[in-house]
């Protein structure tokens, strides 16, 4: 008999509000753009730092709930419901589905799984040809 459990690791896509994200580009006008990219850079940093430190409870939910609120400030529906689901873990103290909570925000923090939302670095030219 063999003892081998196969990990499942879904590909989820992260998904946006589109009226709510439309919303914040008609009120913020040209400034949008940075101000998304801000929040998206804000993002990727909680979502690292709460994968990384989740053993230690005493920034994480702090951490959530400021992951939970960038995320809705921008409509990003698909982030902001897995880390009040990790909220949810933590009041219930449920350990079980906490670890199932924390390993889906790192899967929606990936860019190789989600390149509809990461953001990517690039250099513009100095000089016109």
């Amino acid at each position: 008999m063999t003892t081998t459990i196969a990990t499942l690791r879904p590909t989820e896509a992260v998904t946006f509000d589109q009226g709510k994200l439309a919303a914040l580009c008609d009120r913020m006008g040209p400034r949008a753009e940075s101000f998304i990219a801000g929040v998206l850079a804000d993002v990727e940093t909680l979502i690292d730092a709460i994968t990384r430190d989740h053993a230690k409870t005493a920034d994480l939910s702090h951490h959530c709930f400021e992951l939970a609120h960038y995320a809705d400030s921008i409509g990003m529906t698909t982030v902001s419901r897995a880390a009040k689901a990790v909220l949810d873990c933590l009041a219930r103290d449920d350990a079980r589905t906490f670890a199932a909570c924390i390993n889906r925000l790192q899967r929606l923090n990936q860019p190789q799984g989600n390149p509809g939302w990461a953001l990517e670095s690039a250099t513009c030219p100095t000089t016109v040809a």
